[in-house]
């Protein structure tokens, strides 16, 4: 929307602009607080023992046996590849 678009608005519709404008506002403040909720949420998650069992029993994380097995596997996958 250009300047005189939005001045146009502006005076044509002041209320509707300025709760637009409160719900921006509202918006930046709330996805703020989502982050900062979440990054928590993610921290206690990297930490906790009991969210960790969780997480590797959903298979959504590697044991340190089975990333390390991982590795190894690519390691040598990796190298019969380079030979060929």
């Amino acid at each position: 929307m250009d300047d005189g678009t939005q001045e146009h608005i502006q005076e044509v519709m002041p209320r509707e602009m300025g709760e637009l404008i409160e719900f921006h506002e509202m918006a930046y403040k709330l996805t703020g607080k989502v982050y900062r909720r979440t990054r928590k949420i993610k921290q206690h998650m990297m930490t906790c023992e009991t969210c960790l069992n969780r997480q590797v029993k959903l298979g959504l994380l590697l044991t340190i046996e089975e990333f390390y097995e991982q590795a190894q596997q690519d390691h040598f996958s990796k190298l019969r590849y380079m030979v060929n």
